[in-house]
């Protein structure tokens, strides 16, 4: 039996993320500052009853009706504060006024992030006047690109400038199944974009950074400066400034897919790990306060509890080091008034204060990998561990770790799946030894940065640390080539998603309670998960269907049948592993052919079971697709026009409609995104007049024809 009362923040944690859920969920629905009022004060009323019922009912047997009404008031205090925080910046007002702006004063609310070709940064739109002379104060979130130049990259957290250019609304994905990153800012308060060339804003002499940021950022900055200068540099650097201060801007790709594959990626999110490294390390160095007088005691603690939230402060308190730092935080004070708490109430304290300061933690799926991995630690890897016990203390030690690793993946598989549609195999191998060689880096690392200004003795230390790191990199390389190191290619539904969530949470219980009954509910989820499976199967090998993928400047087709697929794409494409992976990998996962696919240039005429393709046609599933890049015109009507069921030009060269209707009989016609705006302005004019029905996959997105 599981005794409630030993975690109250547990109980309030799940009515108020149900809440927080709810009102994401229903972002379509805008709530008016009446009915806000209203449920603010339904929920001062349920308070005045939570408190009269605590004092009235005394009967433990009518104790639900408490229940029932804390339940609902954490519900509605969840709801109501993510609609009072306005995610949606079309309520408040600044791009709701269809006047021109005269301009925009913004502020810079992070640092800039410097790309191949832009800067990219987070600002919010803090005043606006227009030409009627309406004026506009708020704090609206926009994401900014500025062109790439000198003034640009100097930018920094808590500059003030103005813009004239009017933020336009993020787009929705144009493919199936590719990430949305619409989504992703709007749980971020952000639902507008705005790119800036180089004439279009200006610097204002005014910064208005939050001290404690400006502090974390400054500080920051210069310790990633000090680490180059002690010779730390190239992919050293790009982890050293990860592992020790969450900052991966500069980690490059392939070496970040080298972490990921080998299941190691956790190691350079600054997270529990760093946090209890830090606690341990100055916990040794400061015995010599271990005394019995409770002044000593004390004082041991309160630096310890300053350390850990200034080392939150260096990584830029995100949401997983914030998480660790706050159920340490919890444990310490608990050891100053002599009292010990209950490791998943600190977690559940922890995530409660989180998304109280910000709700749309919800929905960052390092924030739920980090708890789940946490929970699944606490209950799991005891059993684990009771599994296999030697005689030899270092066969103990190393199932020890091993046990750790297994019980975190074995919690955050479903998340692993759901949203990376992947699993490292090797994830166990890679924790025995990047575990201790991580712990070493980060011990020597910060040891680095506390004697940088020590001649001699900084740079012996710099150096052992990237050497250490270079022996990380290697290691993690070595795993990532080893045979299937990760299994890509996993998809399950939402349905799916939701069983595996409900199998976990019931094997944790299970490990808890050891009730047979909740054995019998495992094997009943398993068995509706395979069922579903078998659906999702079934309705795979019916599928027939022709995508016409919206890509920027580039040309992909896909014809699905059954299993498989042919994927017809123009060379510039297939050469960029990006664009696939970003674009089309997701939708392919989701139908099942991954794995199961051939690649066909553009030009290129094949004979294949399902597709055939002759200079310009294709025939797919008893349809007749043709393509025009304007290679070829024709002045004179010929006697018999070839008939087609679609029409699909693409390609940069000049070409008209009344052209192709000239050899060609169609009803619909696609135009590709690499057709430029202008030509496909006229394409789509032509189409109009002519009664042609039209897809332009730029502007509405990718075409699936089943």
């Amino acid at each position: 039996m599981i005794y409630w009362f030993k975690y109250p923040f547990i109980r309030l944690l799940i009515p108020f993320v149900s809440g927080i859920y709810l009102a994401f969920l229903l972002n379509e629905i805008v709530l008016s500052e009446k009915n806000i009022i209203f449920l603010l004060v339904l929920s001062c009323i349920l308070f005045l009853l939570m408190l009269s019922a605590s004092i009235l009912i005394r009967n433990y047997s009518f104790r639900w009706i408490f229940a029932i009404i804390l339940n609902v008031f954490f519900f509605l205090i969840g709801f109501i504060y993510v609609n009072i925080n306005d995610y949606k910046l079309e309520n408040n007002g600044v791009l709701k006024n269809d006047a021109s702006p005269k301009y925009y004063m913004s502020r810079l609310t992070e640092c800039p992030t410097i790309k191949e070709k832009s800067v990219k940064v987070m600002m919010e739109i803090i005043r606006a006047e227009y030409d009627s002379s309406a004026i506009y104060d708020g704090n609206s979130k926009i994401i900014a690109y500025f062109e790439k130049t000198e003034e640009s990259i100097n930018l920094e957290y808590g500059d003030c400038i103005l813009f004239l250019m009017r933020p336009e609304n993020v787009d929705k994905p144009p493919n199936p199944e590719q990430f949305d990153y619409n989504d992703y800012l709007y749980k971020k308060g952000v639902t507008h974009q705005v790119y800036l060339k180089s004439d279009a804003w200006l610097r204002l002499n005014v910064n208005k950074a939050n001290p404690i940021y400006g502090f974390s950022y400054w500080i920051r900055d210069f310790l990633l400066a000090t680490m180059q200068k002690l010779g730390v540099n190239d992919e050293e650097y790009a982890v050293a400034a990860a592992i020790l201060l969450g900052y991966d801007d500069v980690l490059p790709y392939d070496l970040r897919q080298k972490y990921v594959a080998a299941g190691a990626m956790h190691i350079l999110c600054v997270s529990g790990l760093h946090v209890g490294v830090i606690f341990m390390v100055f916990s040794y160095m400061l015995v010599f306060l271990n005394d019995r007088k409770k002044t000593q005691r004390i004082l041991k603690h309160l630096i310890l509890l300053l350390l850990i939230w200034f080392y939150a402060l260096l990584a830029g308190l995100a949401p997983s080091i914030l998480r660790a730092t706050i159920m340490l935080s919890f444990v310490i004070i608990g050891n100053i008034i002599n009292r010990k708490g209950i490791l998943l109430n600190s977690l559940a304290a922890s995530a409660f204060i989180l998304l109280c300061i910000n709700p749309s933690n919800l929905f960052d799926i390092g924030f739920l990998l980090s708890y789940v991995a946490v929970i699944g630690i606490v209950v799991l890897q005891n059993p684990i561990k009771s599994m296999i016990c030697s005689k030899y203390k270092i066969v103990n030690k190393i199932w020890e770790i091993t046990s750790v690793t297994i019980a975190a993946q074995i919690a955050t598989t479903p998340f692993t799946i759901y949203y990376f549609h992947q699993f490292p195999i090797y994830f166990w191998l890679s924790n025995l030894f990047m575990t201790p060689i991580s712990s070493i880096v980060i011990i020597g690392g910060m040891i680095m940065l506390l004697v940088f200004f020590i001649p001699f003795l900084n740079e012996i230390v710099a150096f052992f640390v990237s050497k250490m790191i270079f022996v990380m990199n290697f290691g993690v390389s070595w795993i990532e080539s080893l045979p299937n190191s990760i299994i890509k290619g996993l998809y399950i539904d939402d349905s799916q998603f939701l069983i595996l969530l409900l199998t976990l949470l019931m094997l944790l219980l299970y490990v808890e309670l050891k009730s047979r009954k909740l054995l019998l509910y495992i094997l009943s989820m398993i068995c509706i998960f395979l069922s579903i499976n078998v659906r999702n199967l079934i309705v795979q090998c019916k599928q027939h269907q022709m995508i016409f993928y919206s890509v920027n400047n580039m040309t992909a087709i896909d014809f699905l049948c059954g299993r498989r697929h042919l994927l017809m794409a123009d060379s510039i494409f297939f050469n960029d592993k990006s664009a696939f992976s970003y674009n089309i990998e997701n939708f392919l996962v989701s139908k099942g052919v991954f794995y199961r696919g051939e690649n066909r240039l553009l030009e290129d005429d094949f004979d294949h079971d399902f597709v055939k393709k002759k200079k310009n046609v294709v025939t797919f599933d008893e349809k007749i697709i043709g393509m025009s890049d304007g290679s070829v015109f024709y002045k004179e009507e010929i006697d018999y026009r070839i008939k087609l069921d679609y029409m699909f030009v693409y390609g940069h060269k000049q070409q008209s409609l009344t052209s192709l209707l000239y050899i060609y009989d169609f009803d619909y016609l696609i135009v590709d995104g690499s057709v430029p705006n202008y030509l496909a302005s006229k394409l789509i004019e032509e189409a109009d007049n002519l009664n042609i029905k039209h897809h332009y996959v730029k502007e509405e997105g990718a075409l699936v024809i089943d």
